[in-house]
């Protein structure tokens, strides 16, 4: 029984961890909206630890920083992959 207990509290604190990061999603932009709910709808549970920290440090940016690197104008090696699977969600 505890081992059911157990995972149902991991289950529940799962499910409050990515309501709080769809709420942190919401940007200013439309377009992040998108990209950044795409992300976590689709990739997030499957991505490395590294990858979720850098999911983290992305919503920690500023929206104007984040689109600069969805939009191609900029490049920082550690977000490659997360903002190559935001631009593809954009381009669908």
């Amino acid at each position: 029984m505890a081992l059911n207990e157990t995972t149902h509290d991991e289950a529940n604190s799962t499910d409050v961890e990515m309501k709080r990061l769809r709420w942190r999603c919401r940007r200013g932009m439309r377009e992040l909206d998108q990209a950044m709910l795409a992300y976590l709808d689709h990739h997030y549970r499957d991505a490395t630890d590294e990858q979720k920290q850098h999911f983290h440090s992305l919503l920690e940016m500023q929206d104007p920083e984040v689109m600069s690197l969805v939009s191609g104008k900029t490049s920082r090696v550690e977000f490659d992959p997360i903002i190559q699977k935001m631009r593809t969600a954009l381009d669908t």
